[in-house]
């Protein structure tokens, strides 16, 4: 599922979350009421609102990730960026 929303005033930044939040919850209880398996799957990253939690975008691959950017970056320079945080 995506949704996109749009706001220019920062002030809004706080109720536009929560109604990306709400609107998600909402769809989301539809789909599952007409049967569809959606209530756990992973979140797709390039889609996932800023706060998605990491567990829900990578499941049971997260261990591995987390394993595999420990051997890899060591010093956390790919910690130094934006973005989800293994």
């Amino acid at each position: 599922m995506n949704i996109y929303f749009a706001w220019s005033l920062p002030d809004q930044d706080a109720l536009m979350h929560q109604a990306m939040l709400d609107s998600a919850g909402y769809l989301t209880q539809v789909a599952v009421s007409e049967g569809q398996d959606v209530g756990n799957v992973s979140l797709y990253p390039n889609y996932a609102i800023y706060d998605a939690s990491i567990p829900r975008m990578y499941g049971d691959n997260l261990l591995a990730l987390q394993t595999i950017k420990a051997q890899v970056d060591p010093e956390n320079v790919m910690g130094l960026t934006g973005g989800w945080k293994f």
